[in-house]
């Protein structure tokens, strides 16, 4: 009877008995669930821990229950049905099923995680058998395996020549120019087993293959200019390619959870995808110990030639939605794989309608032909192989497929006239409420009855029928027989086009018009941006070929912008969009935070008829992106966060996978080039992986006999753990420097030379970076003179008095001291200092750094470049989690340190929130922001105070209260040392957005 697969010498993982995530020894399980701010901490953790690793380890008992004993549903077809006899998804034999059940049966009590949280898993699902195949399994299975035992890089001489070959595969050099490079008489001295580009083709033919690229031709209704051929992948290879995957592996899930704010399981959590409800009721209706794989689809059609040629190719991408979003969204982790490139042919039908028509019924067609091995797998399920290499019964819905709108209406079989998720037509598209789910039996009952009334290949009669039906003309739609997968569910929203372009084709539009282009362009170029953001010195109004980011950086600053300049409830308006865009772009929601969020979208539409009253809108509300944001909240307690839907990462995968090898080529037969180009670079990544593995296994095996026979306790307890494997390994990913793991670091002395006081250092939110070399050195009446300070020194003075009375520090522009003799008379002066804090949503996850800059007056900067920033005020504050309750808005205006000190401190000028009639939380209601004041003296003169540098907690954003038409002699240099009113813009970044957020929930 064989045993499950073992966990030694290689990456046979085990998984946490609480998430499901996967690891790859006891030691990393043990240290993941004892995050103080992880999920799966909780008391008796050691114990369950541990029965599972044992469990993972131990030979089958003899209670085993088998896979082909599990009941199915009854509507669900046996695995022997005759309408699926072509597809070998037949279970292994009996032998192997036979044995134990190794993962653990989910408690049945909700579980404390970490304060605040309780999980719910779903208890039976996602067995596990041997007999499966792991990475490297698969990878000494290779036909070559036998050569490879003596030499590891066959077919290559060595390691320093498969790192040559290997980089001239994944270049864009062509065949002549590799022929060229090689005939260098640098080269010819150099023992190569290729000479030729041919011949190092021919090597990289052997390479150890992933998913094989197929192509066959297509018989199209009507004729076409071309032959049609289809070209793609199993799809079931490439999830088992996914599955597979070591830089995945660590982070595939397979329970459904439901998360919850509190054991009394009242307000649950939804973020990743096995988190929602639909997670949950597919494993309801699956047998006892199946697992679900959601399947990700994308498509879209993209751009192949720059600039001429009219060259288009219409990928699908498949990925899965049991990899954690974070990971699945990284293009460089390669979490989306190239499915298939669906055929785009010109029929020569002379009416235009018609050739669209028969377009789409081509594209469901090739999809029809890709797709019906998961639809099948959904069916009946398949047994696939996970991480560990063991085997699990898996059923493949379909969890989503991201689209932009005309995408969606077409894999929808709708018209763009109806809406592909809910039976709300373009009349419709206004209301201010959901209308029902378009589920597949309404669609397939309008195709049918279209059908019935007129033949569907009398095509000019057909459109007739099916223009008053709302539907595009496709009759066999690809989600049609697909168990568990209904487009109203699958048909998840996509915030790059639902939200950014929509905000850039709408709600720039309409501030434009409401404003006047003129008024408008000029706001936006008096703004001063932080460094890293947009800035728009030619204003907004007559910008082309805008991308996404511009979008995103329009969005920013739009509300404060326009306040002033547009009635009250016009403002409301916008507002209350961006609040719901904002709002629906978190990586986590409970049902309060959804309560607020469907709030936002209905104020809007309270306050819409503005719009049309300004002049900006028409009386119609045909806007298919407006009825769709109705499906948003619905969607997140169906399938998690909207943000892991988002379209960000597959239209960068077209770069890698479509565009970089259509480019490399010669411009001719695009689909052919592209598919060899991948399958030559996947088989350069597949062998650099297991290479890397198996050299480090062969490191590890040598060392044993080394000391194999003489060795100690004392030396065991030092082992390396053979089954660590460096996840980063190979993987491209830049993450963000991390400032607070530095800043621990010098405190623990590990850094020994590190000039004094530390450049980086840290509070308990906030991490401070500052170059090693002050940008001047200069006295305090010079510093004073150069910055425009006039009471610096006696600010300074102020300051040491609270250091030595232990005082706390406010910004009050109090002066106590009538001595102002200071200990010391030069200072050291930074003009910019690098601030970072953890994300709002994941306090252990740190965030982009963000640049905060203290510029004295000069010729290009007359009067000096200061940013904003939030300080604390309140020895008790706590930020994020309160916003701006016990902090101040300050303007950062030197930051320096005395010589010879270890202090490092900062002048800073406050600004006062302004109160707000009828309001008490003093949010202006148009804006939704704090409306903020310069602080000043009866005299005029700014009030300003010394505070140690270590009280800013985050840098913030001020936008001018331009108020009904802005001043015309500002300019973008004079506009904030001009202006004494400012909004403090929520909206500038996310993170910013969610603290000051908070303090009003």
């Amino acid at each position: 009877m064989p045993k499950a697969k073992a966990n030694r010498g290689g990456l046979k993982m085990i998984s946490c008995p609480r998430c499901g995530k996967r690891f790859f020894s006891e030691t990393n399980v043990l240290q993941h669930m004892n995050q103080p701010t992880g999920t799966c901490r909780f008391a008796s953790w050691h114990e369950e821990c541990s029965r599972s690793f044992s469990q993972a380890r131990c030979p089958p008992s003899d209670n085993s229950v088998p896979c082909s004993s599990i009941n199915r549903p009854p509507h669900f077809p046996s695995a022997d049905s005759n309408a699926y006899q072509d597809w070998d998804l037949n279970p292994p034999s009996p032998e192997v099923h036979e044995t134990e059940d190794f993962t653990m049966d989910a408690p049945e009590e909700v579980i404390p995680l970490v304060p605040g949280k309780f999980v719910e898993v779903y208890e039976g699902s996602s067995e596990v058998f041997p007999g499966g195949k792991s990475f490297m399994d698969t990878f000494h299975e290779d036909q070559y395996s036998g050569e490879r035992r003596s030499n590891l890089y066959f077919p290559f001489a060595s390691q320093q020549e498969w790192q040559f070959a290997s980089w001239l595969l994944r270049s864009r050099l062509s065949l002549t120019a590799i022929d060229s490079l090689l005939a260098l008489d640098i080269l010819q001295g150099i023992p190569l087993s290729f000479r030729t580009g041919k011949q190092l083709r021919a090597r990289a033919e052997v390479l150890p293959s992933g998913p094989a690229w197929l192509c066959e031709e297509m018989e199209p209704e009507s004729p076409t200019k071309h032959p049609v051929r289809l070209f793609y992948r199993q799809p079931l290879e490439c999830l088992q390619s996914l599955l597979s995957h070591p830089l995945l592996a660590p982070h595939i899930s397979f329970v459904p959870r439901k998360v919850w704010t509190s054991a009394a399981r009242v307000c649950r959590i939804y973020d990743e995808w096995l988190s929602g409800d639909r997670a949950w009721e597919i494993q309801d209706a699956l047998p006892r110990g199946a697992t679900v794989l959601g399947v990700v689809l994308s498509s879209d059609k993209t751009n192949i030639s720059v600039m001429t040629g009219n060259r288009v190719a219409h990928p699908v991408l498949i990925s899965l939605a049991n990899i954690d979003a974070s990971i699945r969204s990284k293009t460089s982790l390669h979490g989306y794989l190239l499915l298939a490139l669906l055929p785009i042919p010109k029929f020569v039908h002379k009416t235009t309608r018609v050739r669209g028509l028969l377009q789409d019924r081509l594209i469901h067609q090739a999809l029809n032909r890709v797709l019906t091995p998961l639809k099948t797998a959904a069916t009946v399920g398949i047994m696939m192989s996970d991480p560990a290499g063991n085997l699990r019964y898996c059923y493949t819905p379909l969890a989503s497929w991201i689209a932009d709108t005309p995408e969606e209406c077409l894999i929808a079989a709708t018209s763009p006239k109806a809406s592909p998720i809910t039976t709300a037509t373009s009349k419709n598209f206004g209301d201010p409420f959901r209308h029902p789910p378009r589920t597949s039996s309404i669609t397939l009952s309008a195709i049918q009855r279209a059908c019935t009334e007129q033949d569907p290949f009398d095509y000019k009669n057909f459109i007739k029928v099916i223009r008053a039906l709302r539907l595009n003309g496709v009759v066999e739609p690809v989600w049609k027989g697909w168990p568990l997968s209904e487009p109203s569910d699958f048909i998840t929203p996509e915030p790059l086009h639902h939200f950014h372009r929509f905000s850039w084709d709408h709600d720039t539009r309409w501030c434009i018009l409401a404003t006047g282009a003129a008024e408008f362009d000029y706001r936006f170029s008096l703004l001063q941006t932080l460094v890293g953001y947009r800035a728009f010195e030619d204003g907004v109004s007559k910008l082309k070929q805008v991308t996404g980011r511009d979008h995103r950086a329009v969005q920013r600053y739009i509300v404060g912008v326009i306040a002033g300049s547009v009635p009250r409830r016009f403002l409301t308006a916008i507002r209350s969009l961006m609040d719901f865009r904002y709002l629906a772009q978190a990586p986590m929601f409970t049902d309060d935070s959804l309560t607020e969020l469907a709030s936002a979208l209905q104020d809007f539409y309270d306050n819409k008829d503005a719009i049309t009253a300004a002049g900006a809108r028409k009386d119609s509300w045909e806007i298919p992106k407006l009825e769709l944001l109705q499906s948003i909240v619905p969607s997140i307690r169906l399938s998690g966060a909207v943000m892991q839907w988002s379209a960000d990462p597959t239209e960068h995968a077209h770069v890698q996978e479509i565009k970089v090898p259509a480019r490399a080529g010669n411009n001719r037969d695009y689909y052919n080039q592209i598919a060899r180009h991948l399958d030559h670079a996947e088989k350069c990544l597949r062998f650099d992986i297991a290479t890397y593995m198996e050299s480090k296994r062969g490191e590890e095996d040598l060392r044993v006999d080394e000391i194999e026979g003489n060795e100690t306790e004392q030396d065991k307890e030092h082992e390396p753990d053979e089954e660590e494997f460096p996840t980063d390994h190979l993987a491209a990913t830049r993450s963000p420097i991390n400032y607070f793991t530095i800043a621990d670091a010098l405190v623990r002395g590990c850094i020994p030379n590190a000039p004094r006081p530390y450049r980086t250092f840290s509070t308990a939110t906030t991490a401070f970076h500052l170059s090693t070399k002050p940008s001047l050195r200069l006295s305090v009446d010079e510093a004073a003179a150069v910055f425009n300070l006039p009471d610096l020194r006696a600010a300074i003075s102020e300051y040491l008095h609270r250091l030595e009375s232990g005082m706390p520090h406010r910004v009050s522009g109090v002066r106590s001291q009538q001595d102002h003799q200071l200990p010391f008379d030069r200072l050291q002066i930074w003009c910019k200092v690098r601030v970072q804090q953890m994300r709002y949503h994941s306090r252990q996850t740190p965030d982009t750094p963000q640049t905060l800059r203290a510029f004295h007056p000069s010729t290009v900067n007359p009067h000096g470049l200061y940013d904003a920033a939030i300080v604390n005020a309140d020895p008790d504050s706590d930020w994020p989690q309160r916003g701006l309750e016990g902090h101040s808005v300050v303007q950062l205006r030197m930051i320096f340190r005395p010589l010879h000190s270890e202090l490092l401190a900062a002048y800073v000028q406050r600004f006062d929130v302004v109160a707000q009639q009828g309001n008490t939380n003093n949010r202006n209601a148009g804006t939704g922001m704090y409306l903020v004041r310069r602080a000043v003296r009866s005299n005029g003169s700014r009030i300003g105070d010394v505070l140690p540098i270590t009280l800013i907690r985050s840098p913030a954003h001020l936008i001018p209260h331009f108020g009904k038409e802005a001043h015309s002699r500002l300019t973008s240099q004079t506009s904030y040392e001009l202006s004494s009113d400012f909004w403090l813009n929520k909206y500038w970044s996310k993170e910013f957005y969610y603290a000051l957020s908070s303090s009003s929930r």
